[in-house]
């Protein structure tokens, strides 16, 4: 997976590793941040057509909290659960709109609406999906003026190397990393609310309904630039 600081200040020391979903780039999460000194520098997680996680970077924080949205909260646990990493994660967990388990027809995507995606993507259905995601033509037109720049082709092979992973067993650490707090979207049209509900009963995981899409720049810019954001979901 790619790895870039969305922030970096010289002396903190603390970190925010943000894993993020499915086709995502760095410029959908900037909006927000700013050059000012802070306490936590950001990590952003992205790309997962390989799943490598270069844990060095680690070094040097005393706390290292932990935002996954969407596919990355598959991601998370992921990386989390490996042997040398379980217990790095030392601050507050938070997930987004996804589950441990991203290809379930109970508590993640459904297998047939997730092959149908995988299938058939092409940059019309490409188009179709992120207006899904974002909830209106209004936020989807915001989405694309960040300057997206990832391929089609790119993004399919990324699907493909999840959809591998899964099918390989990659998630059977799932269950072994649990954030502390979940936000599920009343209006996510990616992960049903229904199924996000039902997995994070199964882990005893709190959860917060708000009504939101599947990606909501708004939530994203407090949860990443407002470090007191997540007391007050």
């Amino acid at each position: 997976m790619k790895q870039v600081f969305l922030r970096q200040s010289e002396g903190a020391s603390g970190l925010l590793l943000f894993f993020s979903g499915w086709g995502a780039e760095p410029c959908m999460f900037r909006e927000g941040a700013t050059d000012e000194s802070a306490a936590y520098d950001i990590l952003m997680l992205w790309d997962y057509r390989d799943m490598s996680f270069d844990a060095r970077i680690l070094s040097g924080y005393k706390e290292v909290r932990v935002l996954a949205w969407s596919m990355g909260v598959w991601a998370a646990g992921h990386v989390l659960s490996q042997p040398g990493l379980n217990g790095c994660a030392n601050g507050m967990r938070l997930a987004v709109n996804g589950t441990p388990f991203p290809i379930h027809d109970r508590m993640g995507i459904p297998e047939a609406v997730f092959d149908g995606t995988l299938a058939s993507l092409s940059d019309r259905t490409l188009g179709k999906f992120r207006r899904r995601m974002c909830g209106s033509t209004q936020a989807l037109e915001q989405l694309l003026s960040c300057g997206l720049t990832r391929s089609t082709d790119e993004l399919r092979d990324e699907l493909s190397a999840i959809r591998e992973a899964v099918r390989h067993g990659a998630d059977h650490d799932a269950g072994t990393y649990s954030p502390f707090h979940a936000v599920i979207g009343s209006g996510d049209l990616i992960f049903p609310a229904a199924n996000q509900t039902e997995a994070w009963k199964g882990l005893d995981v709190p959860v917060s309904l708000l009504n939101i899409p599947h990606y909501d720049s708004s939530l994203f810019r407090k949860l990443l630039y407002k470090e007191d954001s997540w007391t007050n979901i």
